[in-house]
């Protein structure tokens, strides 16, 4: 009796993911559970604004790669405020640090950078307050925690988003930079035994 091989198959495949478009929806989704989930929505904020500053820094890697030649080794070495300064300068692009959406770059990476560099802190108050009960004056929180209030973290969400598209359309482009994730293709062909 003759034994039955299996065929075999070589696949081939190549997917390419633009990482800030997913950074972007969660951003967009902690927000959105954030909102419809007010108690315990603190942790969903805290992400929202991660993930936004994750948006943007995304992006800039994402244009780097595009647009600056040897940008891989030049982004490990460089931060998110040093990556925007570097494409500003390279790429001519305006950015008003002043005004919305860039003034909220700040905010977002304030919240990114101590939570990426998370250590445990200390943080002390001394202050004349009308109410000795007042939570805020008895319990100091750190800056990046005042900065995960609700209000906040929906204009981190947005502004990152209306950062991506400033700085897309000033490199000429015209396309929808969120409007796809990625992309891929594949294929298989039988290999002879």
């Amino acid at each position: 009796m003759e034994r039955m091989t299996k065929k075999k198959w070589r696949v081939q495949a190549s997917t390419t993911m633009k990482t800030y478009v997913y950074c972007r929806i969660a951003a967009q989704k902690a927000l959105e559970h954030s909102k419809q989930h007010p108690t315990g929505s603190f942790y969903f904020n805290m992400m929202a604004a991660t993930f936004a500053a994750f948006t943007v820094e995304g992006f800039l890697n994402d244009l780097g790669e595009r647009k600056v030649v040897d940008w891989s080794r030049l982004e490990r070495r460089l931060g998110p405020k040093e990556k925007l300064l570097l494409l500003r300068q390279l790429l001519h692009l305006e950015v008003d640090k002043s005004r919305r959406p860039f003034q909220t770059l700040h905010d977002m990476l304030r919240v990114r950078d101590a939570l990426a560099h998370g250590r445990t802190i200390e943080t002390l108050s001394d202050e004349i307050v009308a109410n000795p009960n007042d939570e805020s004056a008895s319990w100091p929180e750190p800056e990046w925690k005042k900065l995960c209030q609700p209000k906040s973290v929906a204009r981190m969400v947005e502004d990152a988003d209306l950062i991506v598209r400033d700085l897309n359309a000033q490199t000429g482009s015209n396309r929808d930079p969120f409007a796809s994730p990625g992309g891929g293709w594949s294929g298989a062909d039988p290999v002879e035994p």
